[in-house]
């Protein structure tokens, strides 16, 4: 979409979108004059911004993870950054853009026009919904897990996994239940989502299992989220619709199997700690007990630090899932 001599506007080519993002640097795109909108396209990051003039409105996108807007302040003047990342949807997400444009055009608030586009361009901004960090984070370390156990018996390992069930914890085992937490920290320091994660089921033993990762790059045995995915799906062969509509409940998405491809390596060996009286836990049944009016509480979530603890034995059921790890985890 670029301005003509009769002050008209048409829209670029695809051909010529996919030569901006193959260019070394930032592209700067004037898309209309009145108002004034520059298309930034950044192909480091694969990404599209939209700077148009300021006009009060108040558009939200706090929906949507892969679209933001921002205020920034210009020389000449206050202008609206709208940014959305495009990868691997370069023409889709500049047509969108585009369509915003047109929509500005025809004397909408930029608020509207954003709403209007995303309308006709929602299936675009659904599909690059992406697992956020710390949830990327937290599935490594169940799928880790869960490729051991895949490699040694599938259907009890894809029984055992309770994490897509929404339930009070990751696997259950014949006489444990078991709780997973990764982190990339030098310390083991975990995010516990509430007070109940850490709430051991009557008449059962709970295990906590905290695993440490780290940035990987070409090492021979380092995986990466999709690459879990794949070996999990290869090993469970006709066990397989079970896991992939588990991984559909989380978010995941084949279509962003890209985004999923950073590769890491254990930062230490795992380690299990039995969760006791010495294990640093907030537990729900204790909090009614102590604090007044708790059932008025929600939300709560706290890290816990467990470096200092001992280690407990491994579990039987367990035994080799520290070397299997370490060294079988291959071009993942």
């Amino acid at each position: 979409m670029a301005p003509d001599s009769s002050g008209e506007v048409r829209r670029l080519e695809p051909e010529t979108i996919e030569r901006y993002f193959r260019s070394p640097n930032t592209v700067v795109h004037l898309l209309s004059q009145a108002p004034r909108c520059e298309l930034h396209i950044e192909p480091a990051t694969e990404s599209l911004e939209l700077r148009v003039p300021s006009d009060g409105s108040n558009p939200d996108l706090s929906p949507f993870e892969n679209i933001e807007v921002d205020y920034a302040t210009d020389p000449d003047q206050d202008c609206f950054v709208l940014r959305l990342a495009a990868g691997g949807m370069h023409y889709a997400a500049y047509s969108f853009i585009a369509k915003i444009v047109e929509e500005l055009q025809q004397g909408h608030f930029f608020s509207s026009a954003i709403s209007l586009s995303l309308k006709e361009y929602e299936l675009l901004i659904q599909s690059r919904r992406l697992l956020s960090s710390e949830k990327q984070t937290g599935l490594l370390g169940e799928l880790l897990l869960l490729t051991y156990l895949c490699s040694v018996d599938p259907v009890s390992a894809i029984t055992s996994w309770l994490g897509p069930q929404s339930e009070q914890h990751d696997f259950s085992f014949d006489t444990f239940d078991l709780e997973v937490k990764t982190t990339k920290s030098e310390r083991r320091t975990h995010r516990i989502g509430s007070a109940t994660q850490l709430e051991p089921s009557e008449n059962r033993s709970l295990l906590f299992l905290s695993i440490q990762l780290t940035a990987a790059g070409v090492a021979d045995n380092a995986f990466s989220l999709a690459g879990l995915v794949y070996k999990i799906q290869d090993l469970l062969g006709p066990h397989t619709l079970p896991f992939n509509e588990y991984l559909a409940r989380l978010g995941w998405r084949s279509a962003d199997v890209e985004s999923y491809r950073t590769r890491y390596v254990l930062r230490s060996r795992p380690a299990f700690y039995p969760v006791d009286e010495h294990f640093p836990s907030l537990q729900n049944s204790v909090l009614q007990q102590t604090i007044p009016n708790y059932e008025h509480l929600s939300e709560i979530s706290y890290r816990a630090d467990v470096s200092h603890l001992q280690p407990a034995p491994v579990p039987d059921a367990l035994n080799g899932f520290a070397s299997y790890a370490n060294s079988r985890l291959r071009r993942s």
